[in-house]
Order: structure tokens, then sequence, then C-alpha cells
């Protein structure tokens, strides 16, 4: 099979698995909180509170598992003992950073970056491995590695004229630390409210098949996005969305104010909002980028409890 035929059929079985699923039951709990509204956890949210596990009623949630097209590593075995291919794979309307590392170790042997819908080959007898057999991890950055960008003022993610109120700033206590969601902010808003895009650029990742949120650990990895590149290699993550609401698909051009998706509680989530940050590739890892809010009332640094209106 020759190197062209390789990857058109990798991108078809691609194709295949985004558009089909599996299905596995998983077992939570439920319960009502003091306003009515049903609490999903597990035996390690509910903790020593007898009282909640007086009330708790187990619920076997079945999931429907959609594979996201993303980069990755594939490994292409030849006739020799040693020899093989490492390809990778580029499947996204803009440029990612690949990381290779030997499983286990702590640093990174190489780095290398693929442009939009680029699939570089890899000869690992290039690399001083020591053990060609040894286990290859592979990991992905996106957009091109930059420095860092300015401080942005951004409009709110939201329709003019409406306001809403910050549940958590910029390193908030509950989930906003480490380099990656220090400059997050979590806006309380109601289920199905919409949310538009800060910046015009190119949907770079769609996930929106997810149906539930809480506060159980395995919920940690299903929270609903929209992520935007923007022409400056900065990116925007709209998470948390409504099962099924995803207004744009991947590689879509959207303008600032454009809608993309309606408000949910997908994912690791103690109840409806928007999860809003951004992001730049350093290079060495993803950080977030501090920005202030366009208001009604001018430019603002978004503050815990803090309500603004759309201009």
């Amino acid at each position: 099979m020759s190197l062209n035929a390789f990857f058109a059929l990798f991108v078809i079985v691609h194709l295949l698995f985004f558009t089909s699923s599996v299905c596995f039951a998983t077992e939570l709990y439920r319960y009502k909180d003091e306003q009515g509204q049903w609490i999903f956890g597990d035996k390690r949210s509910l903790g020593n509170n007898t009282e909640l596990q007086k009330k708790a009623e187990v619920i076997q949630v079945v999931n429907k598992a959609v594979v996201r097209i993303k980069p990755e590593l594939m490994i292409k075995k030849g006739s020799g003992k040693s020899n093989k291919t490492w390809y990778l794979t580029n499947p996204l309307p803009v440029a990612v950073q690949h990381w290779l590392k030997v499983k286990d170790e702590k640093t990174f042997f190489t780095t290398v970056l693929a442009e939009p819908l680029q699939s570089l080959t890899l000869n690992p007898q290039d690399y001083a491995l020591g053990n060609l057999h040894q286990a290859v991890e592979h990991f992905y950055l996106l957009g091109r590695p930059t420095s860092k960008p300015e401080k942005k003022r951004i409009p709110l993610p939201y329709l003019a004229g409406k306001a809403f109120n910050i549940s958590q700033g910029f390193n908030g206590e509950y989930s906003h630390s480490g380099r990656g969601n220090r400059y997050a902010v979590d806006i309380a808003m109601p289920i199905g409210a919409d949310i538009t895009a800060v910046k015009e650029g190119v949907v770079a990742d769609v996930q929106d098949h997810f149906s539930l949120g809480g506060v159980a650990r395995y919920f940690l990895n299903k929270a609903n996005h929209v992520t935007v590149m923007h022409a400056d290699h900065s990116y925007a993550i709209y998470a948390h969305i409504l099962h099924g609401s995803a207004a744009v698909k991947l590689g879509d051009r959207v303008k600032v104010g454009d809608v993309l998706a309606r408000v949910g509680n997908t994912g690791f989530s103690t109840g409806p909002h928007l999860h809003f940050v951004m992001r730049y590739n350093s290079g060495n890892g993803s950080y977030s980028i501090p920005f202030q809010f366009i208001t009604e009332n001018g430019i603002q640094t978004p503050m815990y409890n803090q309500s603004y209106r759309a201009r």
C-alpha cells in the first residue's frame, strides 16, 4: 500500500469512528437538592454524608461514546525486527505541535509541528532511544508555538443586552488553578442561553454528545465544548455546553458575535454555566491568557460575584 493510500484509509476509518458509537453502562447516584434540581455523583462525592446516602438512588447511565477526530501517533511495522515507521496525523484544520516521549520517562525526546491536515513520517532510528522496542507515548498541543500574547480585551461571550454573574473568577479556588485554567471564568447562565464567539477564528474542536454533569470524577473528561483558534495563535474554549447544541462544526470560520452553542451543565460541573478560557501554546505547554471584558459600562476585569452586561 502506498503512503498516500495508507493516509487516505486512515482518514476514512477515523470518519467512520467519528460517526459511530459504542454503548456502555456506568453506575452513578442521584438526589435532589433544596431547589429540586437533580445532582449526580458517585460514592466518593457522597462521602460520609448519611442524609445524602439515604435519599440518593442508584441509576445506570448508558454512555454513547463518540470517538473524536484528533491528532494521533500510528506505528507501522516493517519486515525487519527494528524496521518500523511513526506516522503523526493531524486531521484538524489548525496547526498542532506533536510531542513524543518514552513511556514512564519525564522528558520528551522530540517535538514537531504539523500544519493543518498534514501527516508526517518519522524514523525511530533517527533518535537515540537505546531500545527501539520501548513504548512511545504521544501528546499534542493546539496551535503554533508563540510568545505570550498581550492581555486581551474581548466582548462578553453572550448576546448584547444580556447580563450574567461571574460564579468563579481568575485563580478560583474550586477549579481555576494550574497554567491552563488560572485565567478562566465561570459565568452563571441558564440552560439554553446562547454562547457567542469573542474573536474571529476557525473551529478547531467540537464535542456535544455528552448529556450529564456532576461532581463525580466520572465527569472530569465529559464537558461538551467548542474550541476556536484565532489568527494570533491564541484559542478560546467554551465549555459545559448543552447536549446536541453546537451550532458550528469542525473547520467552520466564525466571526465575533456568532452563536457557537447553548449553555448546559455537562461534565465536571455543579450547575448550569459557561466555562470560558483563552489559551496559547508556549512551545512547552498550554497557558491561559488574562483578559478584560468590553461591557456596557466600559472595560472590566472579570471579578467573582460581579454581573456584566454585554453591549
